[in-house]
């Protein structure tokens, strides 16, 4: 799925930064209309934007999710637009901005199930980062470690949700870490008002296709090894919206056992208690 990126920068700024198509003089500049806008809410706490503006080919369109991040996109050749936005910060208004200055801040993520729960990690470094989420006890690389590479789905954790009365969830949102600017990876769990107890373990790891070889995947005793500061988000019905700064540090060399890092991301502990352990707090 393609990520969105977040930029926890001004919107001048990046507009300036990013490349930009050629600009033709004023006295080429034809009016342009407004962009024709569809949003969709989408199953697992999304939103699909489909946008067309033939004036606008190749252009940027800057957004705003929230007080606090922004995310980038641009038209194709034929001046069609379409991404999907992953409500991981909760009921936010979204704000669309466009070269010429034209807004679009008619909808918000208001459509998130009160069911879900989602746990967001966010970085800037051309890193790999994968998050995963041990459900019920699951060991590194089975069925039930979801990640980059075991997503799963909205129709399979239904399914499961369905058939044994417990809550279970999928990675709504995953990066390669080769993104402009900010990668996100979201899980969203379909939390079951029945579950008895349980408990899913949060962790973090290097993905595979680390794009910064200049520093170690692994700490060897080397002063370059590598560290990735992360933003983490926690959204659950019923509680403040949960913010944690965090830095992953390269594991050591060594121990394959030890690559998961485990204490950036809080647990999600089922039953009568609301998400994150008391070992996971700040």
């Amino acid at each position: 799925m393609k990520v969105r990126v977040f930029l926890k920068v001004s919107p001048v700024a990046i507009l300036l930064a990013a490349p930009m198509p050629s600009i033709p003089s004023q006295a080429e500049v034809a009016p342009c209309a407004a962009p024709t806008i569809k949003v969709a809410s989408q199953t697992g706490g999304k939103l699909q934007f489909n946008i067309q503006s033939p004036c606008r080919k190749g252009q940027l369109v800057l957004g705003r999710y929230g007080d606090a991040w922004g995310f980038l996109e641009r038209f194709d050749g034929n001046g069609y637009l379409a991404f999907l936005l992953d409500c991981f910060l909760g009921d936010r208004e979204i704000d669309l901005t466009f070269m010429n200055e034209w807004h679009f801040t008619d909808h918000s993520c208001s459509a998130i199930d009160n069911a879900l729960t989602k746990v967001a990690i966010v970085w800037h470094d051309h890193v790999d980062l994968d998050l995963h989420a041990f459900e019920y006890a699951a060991p590194p690389g089975s069925d039930y470690d979801r990640s980059a590479s075991n997503p799963g789905s909205y129709q399979t954790a239904r399914l499961e949700y369905s058939r044994s009365g417990r809550s279970y969830g999928f990675m709504s949102t995953v990066s390669d870490g080769r993104q402009l600017g900010y990668n996100v990876e979201v899980y969203t769990l379909l939390r079951h008002p029945a579950e008895p107890r349980g408990l899913i373990t949060m962790a973090v790891s290097l993905g595979s296709h680390n794009s910064e070889p200049d520093r170690e995947s692994c700490s060897n005793g080397s002063r370059n090894q590598l560290r990735v500061d992360l933003d983490v988000y926690v959204l659950e019905h019923r509680t403040k919206l949960r913010h944690y700064e965090r830095v992953f540090v390269a594991q050591p060399c060594n121990d394959a056992s030890t690559r998961f890092v485990t204490n950036l991301v809080p647990n999600i502990v089922l039953g009568n208690a609301p998400a994150g352990g008391a070992a996971n707090a700040e």
